[in-house]
């Protein structure tokens, strides 16, 4: 079965074996995906789409669209949110964008 799970990897200069490691698989199984030796398992199909941040169509060959709709929905409305968000700091004099700035790592380093 074709897919881009190759390409995929190969974009984030990965070995078959570090992408194993990631999705809790064999190497020797990235390689029967990767040639197409065999079905691709419906929950390996999954994490690797939830790991690449592509859709499972995307995967298959079915779409030439990377993302799924919700995604791309998701992501422009965080890109829109972050993009207010630092017009905002940018018209703050600087010691309110210090202190925004010094408050916005203690509160990155709370444990969850």
């Amino acid at each position: 079965m074709q897919n881009r799970v190759r390409e995929l990897r190969k974009e984030r200069d990965m070995l078959q074996g570090e992408l194993a490691n990631k999705i809790n698989v064999s190497q020797q199984t990235i390689s029967r995906i990767e040639n197409g030796d065999n079905a691709l398992p419906a929950d390996i199909l999954v994490d690797l789409a939830d790991f690449f941040g592509v859709s499972v169509d995307y995967i298959l060959f079915r779409s030439d669209t990377r993302r799924t709709e919700e995604y791309q929905l998701e992501f422009n409305q965080i890109t829109e949110r972050n993009y207010h968000l630092c017009r905002a700091y940018e018209r703050l004099g600087k010691n309110n964008q210090n202190l925004i700035y010094s408050l916005t790592e203690q509160l990155a380093n709370i444990p969850k």
